[in-house]
């Protein structure tokens, strides 16, 4: 697959790859961007992929989000005076832009299921008639027969692919259904293909060729840049369900302009609408795929218009709105894959002014990610049941399956016997067609399980890098990118890494191992009392105990939950727990319990994070953050904590605090605030205190004000 570079022709049309398009063609193209689109120029990219088209070439491009990647085909429409058929994966995308070329007088349908009989027969007989110049279409719909004989009898002069990254196996977001598109455009006649993407890694592209192109067919790679420098980069976490909501709400808040929230699932997005409604005083609506597709029309139109500044959603939101003010896009669970993540924050900030992409995230959302992937994995004997089920249908014949519209294995499982050329599908009400076309396919469980067990380990790999990014100590902007095989031009600070100083690595997630091994105690526990597993121990204090793995009953006493009376009826089986689980894994004790206020605040000192910040983001007072830092200082090497104090006083100020210390004792700070004439305020007479502890060997006092 041929990349090429983008540039300019100096002409002032905006065209490039000039050897391509005559004059005249050129002419004719300026003509019809600035009269039909009202439009100037097209950008570098626009120019190369058009001229390829132009010349019946197929094309994969890959840009960032809201380059205008949709003028690609738009204007060749317009050119050829010619049906364009755009595949693309969601109807509200359909909609959208179909609406938005009917506003521009140029006639545009969305076939979907959403609308009557009688209407989707009117718009193919618009297409028969050649009226049509873009008729957006769902994979599924390629599946059925008289919308095949309709295409078949005209056409499309052009196949448009958008969201190509659906189509490779090895995406975050592989639709079986998109494996259609290459034998429906042998159909069709084999025109050229347009794939369109805004991310796509090497294995990607690779596979979106595979799918969509047949032997050494010309497929040329047009890719930009997927920086958006406008946007900054941010990942908190948070130890409960409370200080996520708060923190959400504060960002939400002060800010202008729009904001999108990320939930994963609906009941959470339907619980995060009505509690930032609440707080805000204003409108927020939730958006998800089981909402009726008038509400979600709705919701869709107000935010996009601006008359709503607010939606909390499921990932079936964003694609299609087109809204250049959306200020933040804040994710509250952590997202399957990096490439997931990039599509949904590049809504942010499409008008080229300052965005942020910030992730608000639980303590427990990573371990949850990936219980979630490990217990997904495939399940040799349910393959076999599925096979057993095609076997015995009649072969050669269609027979309806009904699917839970939440289960996607099947469908999965259905499309690689489809790759195999075991089983034909098509779309159906409430599931799918599936006709058998041999005898063999009791033959194909072991290849199917093995299939699918690439899918899942892949799966795991994608969520793997995802992670890294949470908890990595790097710039944001530069993994992301690096992730993408790019350099980043970034600027200063572009993600909170760069902001405060990069952070101690590994501080979030648990070792799943571990967490695995104290659940089986809970509910070995809870089955023993005769309880709940949660009377036992929270999924909260549990994932602290699993963070700060504590190798003594000391260091298990200043865990979250663990009172006396639990340390007298579980703290020695559980400290034996932890050091039968550090034998056998040979690993080494971490020092961060994200679910400890204290120990947030430490890791916190360790990174350099200003004062204020830390007592801002650990939620306590001063007095008592303080008597953090302190302790700190009177635990740790002093090469950990020495820059961090500087904050506070300076070397030359800490010589003469501890002169007076020294004459006058450190055991009052009183005595040494009227010594000093005031010049140094009590906290700071506190921190000079903990320091000179250390320095002698002395206990260290916890003072947050004057004694």
């Amino acid at each position: 697959m041929a990349t090429i570079s983008s540039g300019l022709d100096g002409i002032g049309t905006g065209f490039g790859m000039t050897e391509l398009l005559s004059w005249t063609d050129r002419q004719r193209l300026t003509h019809i961007l600035r009269t039909r689109l009202h439009l100037e120029t097209l950008h570098p990219f626009q120019a190369d992929v058009i001229a390829r088209l132009l010349k019946e070439q197929s094309v994969l491009a890959v840009v960032a989000t809201g380059a205008g990647k949709s003028l690609c085909y738009q204007l060749p429409s317009l050119y050829w005076e010619q049906g364009v058929l755009v595949v693309s994966p969601l109807v509200a995308l359909m909609n959208h832009q179909s609406e938005k070329m009917a506003a521009l007088n140029i006639a545009s349908r969305a076939l979907t299921g959403q609308i009557e009989e009688g209407e989707q027969s009117a718009i193919l007989r618009e297409w028969m008639k050649g009226t049509l110049r873009l008729l957006y279409v769902a994979p599924e719909r390629l599946g059925d027969i008289r919308f095949k004989e309709a295409l078949q009898k005209r056409p499309p002069k052009l196949l448009v692919v958008d969201e190509a990254h659906c189509i490779s196996e090895w995406g975050y977001d592989f639709r079986p259904e998109y494996r259609r598109i290459r034998l429906f455009r042998e159909f069709v006649g084999q025109p050229p293909v347009l794939a369109l993407t805004a991310t796509a890694t090497e294995r990607v592209k690779a596979d979106i060729r595979w799918q969509l192109t047949r032997d050494e067919e010309p497929f040329t790679l047009v890719e930009g840049g997927v920086d958006r420098p406008n946007i900054f980069f941010s990942v908190e976490a948070v130890a409960e369900s409370r200080q996520q909501l708060q923190r959400v709400a504060r960002l939400v808040g002060e800010v202008d302009g729009g904001v999108i929230i990320y939930c994963g699932s609906r009941k959470n997005v339907e619980r995060w609408a009505k509690y930032l409604g609440g707080e805000l005083k204003e409108p927020v609506r939730h958006y998800h795929a089981g909402m009726e597709p008038a509400q979600r029309r709705v919701v869709e139109r107000e935010f996009s218009q601006g008359r709503l500044r607010v939606v909390a959603a499921t990932t079936a939101f964003g694609m299609g709105i087109d809204r250049g003010d959306i200020r933040r896009v804040i994710h509250v669970t952590v997202p399957p894959s990096l490439d997931a993540y990039y599509q949904e924050i590049g809504r942010a900030g499409r008008d080229g002014q300052p965005a942020e992409a910030l992730m608000v995230v639980q303590s427990l959302d990573l371990y949850r990610r990936e219980r979630w992937i490990r217990d997904d994995q495939p399940d040799a004997q349910w393959v076999g049941e599925v096979i057993d089920r095609i076997a015995v249908q009649p072969a050669h014949r269609w027979v309806t399956w009904e699917l839970d519209e939440r289960d996607a294995r099947t469908s999965v499982v259905l499309a690689v016997l489809e790759d195999r050329g075991m089983v034909a599908t098509s779309p159906a009400p409430y599931g799918i067609r599936v006709m058998r076309e041999t005898n063999s396919v009791l033959e194909q469980r072991e290849a199917v399980v093995h299939r699918l067990m690439q899918f899942w380990r892949q799966r795991q790999t994608l969520f793997e890098e995802m992670a890294h990014y949470v908890e990595g100590a790097q710039c944001r902007r530069e993994m992301l990118l690096r992730y993408y095989g790019q350099l980043a031009h970034k600027a200063t600070p572009c993600c909170d890494q760069c902001a405060s100083g990069p952070r101690p690595s590994g501080a979030w997630r648990a070792d799943t191992g571990l967490v695995d091994q104290l659940r089986r105690w809970r509910r070995q526990e809870a089955e023993r009392l005769v309880v709940e597993p949660y009377i036992v121990l929270s999924d909260r204090d549990l994932l602290g105990i699993a963070l700060k793995r504590p190798g003594s009953l000391e260091a298990l006493a200043q865990c979250r939950g663990m009172g006396p009376k639990r340390m007298e009826k579980h703290g020695p089986r559980l400290v034996a727990l932890i050091q039968e689980y550090e034998r056998a894994a040979g690993s080494s004790l971490p020092t961060v319990d994200a679910t400890s206020a204290r120990d947030r605040a430490v890791w916190h000192f360790q990174a350099g994070t200003p004062w204020q910040q830390v007592v801002a983001e650990v939620g306590r007072s001063e007095g008592t953050v303080q008597g953090y830092l302190t302790d700190w200082i009177g635990s740790a090497p002093e090469s950990e904590w020495i820059h961090y104090v500087r904050q506070w006083i300076s070397p030359d100020e800490y010589q003469r605090m501890e002169k007076l210390m020294e004459e006058a004792g450190a055991h009052r700070l009183r005595p040494l605030f009227e010594a000093a004439d005031g010049r140094y305020t009590y906290r700071q007479w506190g921190v000079a205190r903990a320091i000179f502890g250390q320095r002698k060997g002395q206990v260290s006092q916890t003072v947050g004000g004057a004694d």
